[in-house]
């Protein structure tokens, strides 16, 4: 039976935190689906992640990390998800877009602008007819030879930016999605039509309703409705409705009547039992 399970990247304390919220949000709505965490902080997730899995420094930072996904994940298929998202509802419904692909994202089609590089100059040097503008907080990928082209085809991209005018990100890191946009266009993998049900970001976001401890999530996205399974809280907007979340579980996980009745009369108990 081919195993199916969501994956993150915790690197550093702050997303080791992050990646905590990830894991109660899936405890709250996907508590049959396996996690695996890629980080340097094993002992703060170990008892949050079923698989922790440590992280190669010689795969690369982060966003490098990404290009390098099917030689950690430890399941036949993968839900990646960064690990700044929550998932609000289950996310089973996914897997049924990997029976005809080996690798699912989300996006558009573009073929002019400016998107990390110079759309057209790009196009115009490689002779793709686009490239997808996504956001690669979600990813979906089968464990078999054409994803790993994929991935291996990106990491190549990632090795050569000067040749794609790539900036580099915070300072002296590659932005990972480019080199992936680039990689799906030479397989001519082309965006997913979800109908808005999969992922999403609140960066160009309005009418936001979001309740991740009651399953809700809707807004709409560029004048659309989305209805995601997860929201990944990147951009100014999202970081403000992330602290409302995270605050949101936490009181519901680990409120102050836990704390000070309910575990204290649970330890006396076991003391009394034993006794």
């Amino acid at each position: 039976m081919k195993t199916r399970g969501i994956l993150t990247i915790a690197i550093g304390r702050k997303f080791a935190i992050q990646a905590r919220y990830l894991s109660i949000s899936c405890m709250l709505h996907a508590p049959d689906i396996p996690r695996a965490v890629i980080t340097d902080c094993p002992r703060m997730l170990e008892d949050y992640y079923d698989v922790v899995l440590p992280y190669k420094s010689e795969y690369g930072n982060p966003f490098a990390s990404k290009t390098r996904l099917h030689l950690y994940t430890p399941f036949d298929m993968t839900l990646f998800l960064d690990a700044d998202s929550l998932v609000v509802s289950s996310p089973g419904f996914c897997w049924k877009a990997l029976e005809d692909s080996s690798f699912v994202y989300t996006g558009k089609l573009i073929k002019s602008g400016i998107w990390y590089f110079d759309v057209e100059r790009t196009l115009k040097k490689t002779g793709f007819p686009w490239v997808p503008d996504f956001n690669s907080g979600m990813l979906l990928f089968k464990n078999d030879r054409a994803a790993q082209k994929v991935f291996d085809t990106a990491c190549d991209f990632m090795g050569r930016p000067e040749e794609f005018h790539v900036p580099f990100f915070r300072g002296d890191m590659l932005p990972d999605e480019p080199f992936f946009a680039l990689s799906f266009a030479q397989f001519g993998i082309e965006p997913h039509g979800d109908y808005g049900r999969f992922s999403r970001t609140l960066i160009g976001a309005e009418k936001i309703t979001i309740n991740t401890v009651k399953g809700i999530a809707r807004f709409k996205k560029h004048g659309k409705p989305v209805f995601p399974m997860a929201v990944h809280f990147c951009g100014r907007l999202g970081m403000t409705a992330y602290a409302i979340e995270k605050l949101r579980l936490r009181l519901h996980f680990f409120s102050l009547l836990d704390r000070l009745i309910i575990n204290p009369l649970a330890r006396l108990r076991k003391i009394v039992n034993h006794a």
